[in-house]
């Protein structure tokens, strides 16, 4: 049975175990000349397994020469190797969609949507697990491409740029791609919605120090070396405006301080309120979340991000007041005595978050359960 616009088939095979069955897909059947048989055999049987053992042969020789593998890793070690670039690289895909963002509290839409729909648009990126998470997360991506950028670094700006063409006229990037139909339904609904007050870490500087640096270090040929240096100069613009909604949106009461927005501080659920937002989701924080808090692991992704952004602003040669504040911002954020002062604790000699914390805190359970 065939319907003209049909877009699934169904096709049943009855064997007898143990058996191995090749599947093929061709195109062009239809034509003049489709050659079927011998196209065929060219994708079953010994000749497909001998092009695949090839394949490998090439990947594993790669892998072994980009990551500079040697005799002191054993076999099993680089067989995890393998298969953890093999599934995240498998695992990059093509999204296509509009992303939900959340109103303002107590406003909704004339039909009662408390969200508007963000412009469609097209996300190329890797995913955690694509049968599980088969959506972009903002701060995993930074970690995928300190791999990526390693096996293929066109690959890796392709991805890096999908992410920054979500930027909005604010600079704030939706730290969730949950587009199209499949990712959508892998997502409870309470994680649907994007808030433009929250943010994620801002990891794809970890790859995009790596590019510069690499440039620096010579470990790029002259035409790669070129096409890295184009992509960060247009990439710059985007980067300090995403750099600039961090800076001016989650700075906290004194200067030289951050905190991470997002944590519900009227929930009677939890004993210590997550941070979704950090990617630490269930890291100990203050137990009564307010604007008072103080995050050092933010602090640190501002001073990685305002680096990177000095950084590549000298590697382009920009002479521009825009690289001047970069420059004093970075020894601000730099200086010891100013960490101490906010971070420091001098019992234990160990830097802390802060905020307005008890241990003295419970929660009340339903009736029903305490009886």
């Amino acid at each position: 049975m065939a319907e003209d616009s049909s877009n699934a088939m169904i096709y049943q095979v009855s064997i007898k175990l143990p058996a191995k069955i090749d599947i093929v897909f061709l195109s062009g059947a239809g034509s003049k000349n489709p050659m079927t048989a011998e196209r065929v055999n060219r994708l079953t049987g010994p000749m497909l397994s001998t092009r695949l053992k090839s394949k490998q042969k090439d990947f594993e020789e790669r892998y072994d020469q980009i990551f500079n593998i040697n005799n002191k890793i054993v076999s099993k070690e680089l067989s995890v190797g393998r298969a953890a670039l093999s599934s995240l690289l498998g695992g990059i895909g093509y999204f296509y969609g509009q992303s939900k963002i959340a109103l303002p509290k107590g406003f909704s839409q004339k039909n009662g949507d408390k969200y508007i729909p963000y412009w469609p648009a097209a996300l190329y990126t890797a995913v955690p697990s694509r049968s599980f998470f088969p959506r972009g997360f903002l701060w995993d991506e930074g970690f995928h491409q300190l791999v990526i950028w390693r096996w293929d670094a066109h690959i890796s700006m392709d991805i890096i740029g999908h992410w920054l063409d979500l930027i909005n006229a604010d600079g704030w990037i939706p730290r969730e791609q949950i587009l199209g139909a499949e990712a959508l339904s892998k997502v409870p609904e309470e994680f649907v919605l994007q808030y433009p007050s929250n943010g994620n870490p801002p990891t794809l500087f970890l790859a995009l120090r790596d590019l510069a640096s690499g440039i620096h270090a010579h470990q790029f040929s002259d035409e790669e070396a070129e096409k890295i240096s184009t992509f960060l100069k247009r990439a710059y613009v985007r980067l300090n405006s995403w750099f600039q909604w961090f800076n001016s949106t989650q700075s906290g009461k004194y200067e030289g301080t951050f905190f991470w927005h997002g944590r519900d501080n009227m929930t009677t659920r939890e004993l210590n309120p997550k941070t979704l937002t950090s990617g630490l989701d269930d890291y100990p924080r203050a137990s009564h979340p307010n604007d008072e808090e103080r995050h050092v692991d933010l602090r640190c992704w501002m001073l990685l991000a305002t680096n990177c952004m000095r950084s590549i602003a000298g590697f382009l040669k920009m002479d521009s007041s825009l690289e001047k504040d970069y420059y004093k911002l970075s020894d601000q954020l730099s200086d010891f005595e100013t960490l101490n002062k906010m971070h420091l604790d001098d019992k234990t000699g160990a830097y802390f978050d802060f905020g307005n914390h008890t241990e003295k805190v419970g929660v009340a359970l339903p009736l029903s359960l305490v009886i």
